[in-house]
C-alpha cells in the first residue's frame, strides 16, 4: 500500500512513538483510514501513482474465421 502524509488532530501513540497534536506524520493508507475513523487525523487526499490506461490489445493479423482451424480440402 502507499504511504500518506496526514496531520494529527489529537495526540496518540503511533507505532510505539507518541504523535503530538498538530504534527504531520507519514502512515500507510490503511492506517490512515483507521485514524480518520477514530477522529485522530484531518481528512487527507490520496495521491495514487498514475494508473495505466486500459487499452485494447491490437487485433491479430490472422483473425481466423470458421474454417481457420480445419485443413483445406485437396
Amino acid at each position: 500500500m502507499s504511504e500518506v502524509k496526514v496531520k494529527t488532530i489529537k495526540g496518540f501513540i503511533n507505532g510505539g512513538v507518541y504523535a503530538k497534536r498538530g504534527t504531520e506524520i507519514t502512515v500507510e493508507e490503511l492506517r490512515a483510514r483507521d485514524l480518520l475513523r477514530n477522529g485522530l487525523i484531518e481528512d487527507y487526499d490520496v495521491k495514487k501513482a498514475q494508473e495505466p490506461e486500459n487499452k485494447k490489445a491490437p487485433e491479430p493479423a490472422n483473425k481466423g474465421g470458421k474454417g481457420a482451424a480445419t485443413k483445406p480440402k485437396e
